[in-house]
């Protein structure tokens, strides 16, 4: 199971604090630092219980795929679609 070594720092400038997290095969090599936005160590303890909470709950369920959400492309209207509907539009605007 892999372990995350978590650093929670006071950022000087600004008096807050923010959260680095390790990579847990490499305990030196820093995969993410957060934005120095907690007023207390412990908020920002909350703050990345929070995220992590977040992140689980967007896992599919086991048996269901994931869903694709990046890379979605919108749908495109075919040709006899998209002349019915200019047309639509043409008869709207002589009505009104």
């Amino acid at each position: 199971m892999a372990q995350f070594r978590v650093e929670f720092v006071l950022d000087q400038m600004s008096g807050k604090y923010l959260a680095e997290l390790y990579n847990p095969e490499n305990h030196e090599e820093l995969i993410v630092r957060t934005e120095a936005l907690y007023p207390s160590q412990a908020a920002a303890v909350l703050g990345l219980v929070q995220l992590f909470k977040d992140a689980i709950l967007q896992f599919p369920r086991p048996g269901q795929p994931p869903a694709r959400v990046v890379g979605r492309k919108p749908k495109r209207r075919g040709p006899a679609k998209a002349k019915k509907a200019k047309k639509k539009a043409a008869k709207r605007r002589k009505h009104n």
